[in-house]
């Protein structure tokens, strides 16, 4: 009869400890995917940050399914531990960046993703090339321009143009973009630079 009870009482508390952490986990799943909204809407945050924020809350939630799936629905206590720890870090990285006045952490951090263009895939095809020199040496000879414009990054892929990095103005964002059209098509000039914020 004891053991009848200490079995039923097990059996009560495995299933109060699965389905504790079963809401806990469905809550910060949640709270990152308002987190990451929150951020979009703030405008602080790049879109390819954003981006990347949402295919790393995608790669945890499979995680969580795939478990889950294992194990009748029901999510047990040590993965639920490691899958909140997961969405702490991720929270953290959200709250870092979009915590922060625009500059290059946000732009870096959405580098990371493969279709994001960067300078370590620019096109060498010589085309690409001179159009990539002649857009550098026209921001570069604005004496206008802050240090942040002159350093932004220009990419050409295929005779596409993409400019991404921080300027200090609106001014100098259409400025670092004209400089751009001067040599490409305006249909081919993908303007993806932010305005820092003071």
């Amino acid at each position: 009869m004891k053991a009848r009870r200490l079995s039923t009482f097990s059996l009560l508390a495995a299933a109060v400890a699965f389905s504790a952490v079963s809401v806990f986990a469905a809550n910060t799943s949640t709270s990152v995917k308002n987190r990451i909204d929150s951020a979009e809407q703030s405008g602080k945050v790049s879109r390819e940050a954003i981006v990347q924020f949402r295919a790393d809350q995608q790669v945890i939630d499979k995680k969580e399914a795939d478990i889950r799936a294992k194990h009748d629905g029901l999510l047990p206590a040590k993965h639920g531990v490691k899958l909140t720890k997961q969405r702490d870090r991720l929270i953290e990285k959200i709250d870092k960046i979009a915590g922060k006045p625009a500059d290059n952490t946000a732009q870096n951090y959405g580098d990371a993703r493969k279709e994001s263009p960067t300078p370590q895939v620019q096109s060498s095809k010589k085309e690409d090339l001179d159009l990539l020199q002649s857009i550098r040496k026209e921001i570069v000879a604005n004496n206008s321009l802050s240090i942040s414009a002159k350093n932004v990054k220009v990419v050409v892929i295929n005779g596409t143009v993409t400019l991404r990095g921080v300027v200090d103005s609106e001014s100098e964002r259409a400025i670092v973009a004209s400089a751009a059209k001067k040599f490409a098509d305006d249909s081919k000039v993908l303007n993806k630079l932010e305005v820092k914020t003071r």
